[in-house]
């Protein structure tokens, strides 16, 4: 009985999210996202550098030296690895933007136990019946499925990252990376295109409802 009352109780406070009321349960939800996004990017950054200075060493056992690198393999090395940063830089302003656009950091989603989250996902792809009430929530759900491709790009600037590498310097490391990569990008496409015709249809059959002039 506690439990559905807390369901209930849940479910009234994302509706009142929705329709643009107040909520201290949200903003203090939105300050612990926050604060655990800045220590994902801190811990992301340390992560990245490490595997590049562990990259470094082995590729200093390679056996090769820069003077017997061709010209045009160290160019494209370089390339590559500009052409990944504007890849994820791309991917990280797709992101922000969707979030200021959609209010992702102020979503009622986050206001939601995992297993109410869950119904919605069912209600989106259709295999649960879809409660009235729940349409704008569900609406907000599409929206940020369809916001995932930006994943896409990530993946692709890490793909071409490690291409760029292997060029340069041709290893079984090197090429190892660059198929696991490739395999991410390709999972990556799947879940995304699998996400997004739920998603599509659902926006298409409930479109936002337009205020009377």
């Amino acid at each position: 009985m506690t439990a559905s009352l807390d369901d209930d109780a849940r479910w009234a406070e994302a509706r009142r999210i929705v329709d643009g009321l107040p909520s201290e349960t949200l903003e203090a939800r939105v300050r612990r996202l926050r604060g655990l996004t800045i220590l994902a990017v801190v811990g992301g950054v340390l992560v990245s550098i490490g595997l590049g200075l562990a990259f470094s060493l082995i590729a200093g056992h390679d056996g090769g030296t820069e003077a017997e690198t061709p010209a045009w393999r160290r160019i494209v090395g370089v390339l590559g690895a500009a052409g990944s940063v504007v890849l994820v830089l791309t991917a990280l302003r797709i992101q922000w933007r969707a979030r200021r656009r959609f209010g992702l950091w102020t979503s009622p989603l986050m206001v939601l136990d995992r297993q109410q989250q869950k119904r919605l996902h069912r209600e989106l792809r259709g295999t649960e019946p879809l409660d009235p009430e729940h349409v704008p929530l569900v609406r907000l759900l599409a929206e940020n499925q369809l916001n995932q491709r930006s994943l896409i790009v990530t993946q692709l600037g890490l793909l071409l990252l490690f291409t760029g590498q292997w060029i340069s310097s041709p290893s079984p490391w090197r090429a190892t990376m660059v198929g696991f990569s490739a395999l991410l990008v390709a999972g990556t496409i799947v879940v995304v295109r699998r996400n997004e015709r739920p998603a599509l249809r659902f926006l298409a059959e409930h479109p936002p409802e337009r205020s009377a002039a």
